[in-house]
């Protein structure tokens, strides 16, 4: 199926997220038999159609319940027959009930990030599969619970079993607010430093991050026999600006990106 075929076919569906239609009204819109449609369509994506259109519903409606609309009424606004089967599909996709969306995203309006006191506790530690929520919360606020869970809990507690990485997270007061992630993949002593874009903030946060470093290096050097952690950031930018204040000096610069090194 060529690819103008199935930016029309997304078109479609995006313009009638709200609306009833069938696989058979989808192929005859294309121009395809209901059958050749469905398979071309699954070859080219890796879903069915319905399941494509399925997810799309969920996608949309998640942002009217994070807007504060009703969770009963984005259900029906978007086709689906039960709260039951909404719920389900929403699960499925998010790893959380949309009841429970909807208080994270209140939450996220009032998220004003970290401020230590004088009584905070602050624990450095490896990644583990209870962090989701509070990973959720305080640093991958773009991610679903779901992709958190498969694509940085679980990739940082293999890694470490297997000596390819360590997942650090830094908990204050007992909440997860901040994860540093770093990564070897080859028998040479380096391991590339994955930081979710943090910025310096000339505060609390960046007594957090010289913490997390601190454990890093020592990790690094004792587990994983790493000589050299390598930044990679876009030139010049405020990535590369922040880790040179931890003590990273840029190496090189290739294909518009900075490559800064720390010796441990």
């Amino acid at each position: 199926m060529e690819q103008s075929c199935i930016d029309k076919v997304k078109k479609f569906v995006e313009e009638h997220l709200k609306q009833e239609f069938s696989l058979t009204e989808l192929a005859d819109y294309t121009g395809y038999s209901a059958f050749h449609f469905a398979r071309e369509f699954k070859n080219a994506l890796g879903l069915s159609v319905m399941e494509y259109v399925r997810n799309q519903r969920v996608h949309a409606a998640a942002k009217d319940i994070a807007d504060g609309k009703n969770i009963c009424d984005v259900a029906m606004d978007y086709c689906f027959d039960t709260h039951a089967g909404f719920t389900k599909a929403f699960t499925s996709i998010y790893g959380c009930t949309p009841k429970d969306y909807a208080k994270y995203a209140e939450k996220q309006k009032t998220n004003k990030g970290v401020k230590l006191m004088e009584t905070s506790k602050i624990v450095i530690r490896h990644i583990c599969k209870d962090d989701v929520q509070d990973l959720w919360e305080n640093v991958y606020s773009a991610m679903t619970p779901r992709q958190i869970t498969e694509e940085i809990i679980i990739p940082g507690m293999e890694n470490y079993k297997k000596g390819a990485g360590i997942s650090m997270v830094a908990e204050v007061d007992g909440k997860v607010v901040m994860n540093l992630p770093i990564t070897k993949d080859t028998w040479l002593p380096f391991a590339i430093v994955w930081d979710n874009n943090y910025v310096s903030d000339g505060g609390d946060n960046d007594i957090i991050m010289t913490k997390m470093l601190d454990e890093l290096k020592k990790q690094a050097k004792n587990h994983l026999n790493i000589a050299t952690l390598i930044k990679p950031s876009g030139e010049n930018d405020e990535g590369s600006k922040t880790f040179e204040k931890f003590g990273f000096t840029r190496a090189f610069v290739s294909n518009g990106m900075d490559y800064l090194m720390l010796a441990l």
